[in-house]
């Protein structure tokens, strides 16, 4: 999302604005304070605005009562930059608070907790960069663009989703790992892309190892064995995506939910011991 607008005239032109609103109206906090300014911004229906900060770093700590319930950090904001933080969420485990898009007059992109995020890149996508992180499932990657001017994309892989190497060879998506070149083409849909063909130009060392079988699965295929072993789906790492604020459920692949909204479902080991009837003499 963009947002639109002339900065103002003057010194104040020089300074920097940020305004926000949160994503669940019914856990927002009770203000929002920029530490490096000292300037507190009480949170009203929902939303804050924060006025005449100094460029460079701007750290909000977003506070309820007495108590900081996330901090989110913005590096090297220019002076004269109005930033639009749309839909506040905080990430639970790491206690950050990012937004769901990120609106921008100044600049093309800023780190927001380590994060590029900035103007929506527009449609079609069509973008090579490195794969930054990635859910276990692979349905949500982090992508990285070679192009320093674009955010980074938060890729959404569907059931439709093409997943090929660069000679059209078809590639498992629970392989793809951090560090793996890739090409994203898609549509930007509010803040994701998502993929209608996602192509692997370059494979990092883990990715490779976990797609291939082990020794001894190979020993085992060469004698015609069918071994129990796990599917490359299994062995990929479980890596989190950081400050992604999607979840793409296994079942339906594709759909985002907001964190927090679905639940993890546990897998029981069934299994009963059978006994054996011995015969009468």
């Amino acid at each position: 999302m963009l947002l639109v607008g002339a900065g103002a005239c003057g010194g104040a032109g020089e300074r920097v604005s940020i305004r926000g609103d949160f994503a669940d109206t019914a856990a927002v906090p009770t203000a929002v304070v920029a530490v490096e300014g000292g300037q507190q911004a009480e949170v009203k229906r929902g939303a804050f605005v924060l006025r005449d900060l100094s460029g460079g770093p701007v750290t909000l700590r977003l506070v309820r009562g007495a108590d900081t319930v996330a901090t989110l950090a913005l590096e090297n904001v220019p002076s004269g930059t109005e930033v639009q933080l749309n839909g506040l969420e905080t990430d639970a485990p790491t206690g950050r608070a990012f937004p769901r898009t990120m609106g921008l007059n100044g600049p093309g992109v800023l780190v927001l907790n380590g994060i590029r995020m900035g103007r929506d890149p527009g449609s079609p996508v069509d973008a090579r960069g490195a794969v930054i992180a990635a859910s276990r499932d692979r349905a949500a990657l982090l992508v990285r663009p070679t192009d320093a001017t674009l955010p980074d994309l938060r890729v959404v892989v569907g059931l439709g989703t093409e997943v090929v190497t660069a000679d059209s060879t078809r590639v498992d998506i629970a392989t793809v790992a951090r560090g793996d070149s890739v090409r994203v083409e898609g549509s930007a849909d509010n803040g994701f892309v998502v993929a209608s063909r996602v192509t692997v130009m370059r494979r990092t060392r883990t990715a490779m190892r976990d797609a291939a079988p082990s020794p001894g699965e190979a020993r085992s295929a060469s004698r015609g064995d069918e071994p129990a072993r796990a599917s490359p789906r299994e062995r990929a790492p479980a890596v989190r995506v950081p400050g992604v604020p999607v979840r793409v459920t296994p079942a339906a692949r594709g759909r985002i939910d907001p964190p927090g909204h679905g639940r993890g479902r546990g897998h029981g080991n069934g299994g009963g011991h059978g006994r054996g009837k011995g015969k009468k003499g």
